[in-house]
C-alpha cells in the first residue's frame, strides 16, 4: 500500500503520515525531508539562496526517484504546483482538507516557511485548491485530533482499525 499525503502548509501532513504509518506499521517518508538530504540544507535555506523554482526540481527529482512498495509520503503543499508529480504518486493519494483559520493558529508556533513570506494562507489556498483536487484520489478532514484523522484514514481505505 501507498499512500501520499497532500494539503497545505500545517494541515498536518507529516504529523498524521508518521502516526498512520506507526498505526499500519509501514515506512514513512517526509518529502521535504528527503529534498533537505539531497540538497544538503534546510528547505527554506535552499529556497532563500536558489529559489522556488530550484526547490520544486528537487522535490519532482526526489519524488521520481523514491522507490518504495509500501508506504506513507508526506509530500511538501506546493507539490501539486508541478503536474508531472502526479504520474509519480502511483498509490493512494489523500489530501488532507483543513479550514484555513486552523492553519493558521497552527503555524503561529511553528518554524519559518518560506512561501508565507510571499503569500497569504488565504491566498496559497486559493492557487492549490483546484490542484489537491485533481491530484487527490480521496478527501479526509483534519480538523479533530491525529488519532480521529488517522483512523478516517484507515476506514476510507477499509483496513481495520
Amino acid at each position: 500500500m501507498k499512500i501520499y499525503l497532500i494539503g497545505m502548509p500545517g494541515s498536518g501532513k507529516s504529523t498524521v503520515g508518521r502516526s498512520l504509518s506507526k498505526k499500519l506499521n509501514i515506512p514513512f517518508y517526509d518529502l521535504d525531508g528527503l529534498v533537505e538530504k539531497e540538497a544538503l540544507m534546510f528547505t527554506n535555506e535552499l529556497i532563500e539562496k536558489y529559489g522556488i523554482d530550484k526547490f520544486r526540481e528537487l522535490e519532482t527529482k526526489v519524488l521520481k526517484n523514491l522507490h518504495f512498495s509500501e508506504g506513507i509520503v508526506a509530500c511538501g503543499g506546493g507539490i501539486v504546483e508541478n503536474k508531472i508529480n502526479k504520474e509519480a504518486m502511483d498509490g493512494t493519494v489523500i489530501y488532507l482538507d483543513v479550514n484555513n483559520e486552523l492553519i493558521e493558529k497552527r503555524l503561529e508556533s511553528d518554524y519559518d516557511r518560506p512561501l508565507l513570506k510571499t503569500y497569504t494562507i488565504e491566498e496559497l489556498y486559493t492557487k492549490r485548491f483546484l490542484m489537491y483536487q485533481h491530484f487527490a484520489t480521496k478527501n479526509v478532514s483534519n480538523e479533530k485530533t491525529v488519532e480521529e484523522t488517522v483512523d478516517a484514514i484507515i476506514a476510507l481505505l477499509g483496513k481495520e482499525v
